[in-house]
């Protein structure tokens, strides 16, 4: 049973690819199109707009949370975030986020709602390697962004420390950038009190310039 259940689940990932890749090229024109014609305004998720699309910041409520075109002083920053959303969930908007757009780089972060629901970490690294995947086979460069603690779940948090190991190797392998957290907002295993929330796992805004901070070696590397 598990032999098939393996053999389902990436036969539905290589499929979700090739969906994304074909849409990328048959809707490139169309895109293009409504833009000229109609003038197309594009919003995040947090109706900011965001023109030209340039970075877009994928993820769940902790991203949703951040304030990225005051961060990073530019307005070409689109806020993907999608509170409560598992990593499985977050790969079905790369068709609306990334195909239509085509940012020239995607920070992508998520896991912390899979762990929450009892989602194990072969899952979640699965779902992540078909996410950073898929945003690459668009023309768009990935970037894994660690998971990150949950302040005092000694447990769990060791599970992330896997999970974003075995992501590191993953990207390496790939060639996918891998920007990590930890030294910014982290020390011995777990996330400093002076940035996260008093339910362990949201971010205090102090939090946010730092992540900022992390970003900038990317943007440069990409002439961002």
């Amino acid at each position: 049973m598990k032999k098939i259940g393996l053999f389902l689940s990436i036969f539905l990932n290589l499929f979700l690819i090739g969906y994304i890749f074909f849409n990328s090229n048959s809707e490139k024109k169309t895109i293009t199109e409504i833009k000229e014609v109609n003038g197309e305004v594009i919003y995040d998720e947090k109706g900011l707009v965001v023109e030209p699309v340039n970075i877009v910041m994928l993820g769940n409520s902790i991203t949703f949370a951040g304030d990225w075109q005051d961060e990073l002083k530019r307005k070409d920053v689109f806020n993907g975030g999608k509170p409560g959303w598992t990593t499985q969930q977050l790969s079905w908007v790369i068709k609306n986020f990334i195909v239509p757009y085509k940012p020239r780089v995607c920070f992508f972060k998520g896991g912390i709602n899979d762990y929450s629901l009892g989602i194990g970490t072969d899952r979640i690294y699965e779902n992540m390697t078909v996410i950073m995947d898929s945003i690459n086979v668009v023309g768009t460069k990935p970037v894994y962004t660690t998971t990150l603690y949950q302040r005092g779940v000694e447990e769990r948090n060791r599970e992330i420390d896997l999970l974003n190991a075995r992501m590191q190797k993953f990207c390496s392998e790939r060639g996918y950038d891998f920007m990590d957290l930890r030294p910014f907002l982290c020390k011995e295993g777990d996330i400093l009190d002076a940035y996260v929330q008093d339910d362990n796992t949201h971010l205090k805004p102090e939090a946010y310039p730092r992540w900022a901070e992390a970003m900038k070696p990317i943007l440069k590397k990409y002439g961002l």
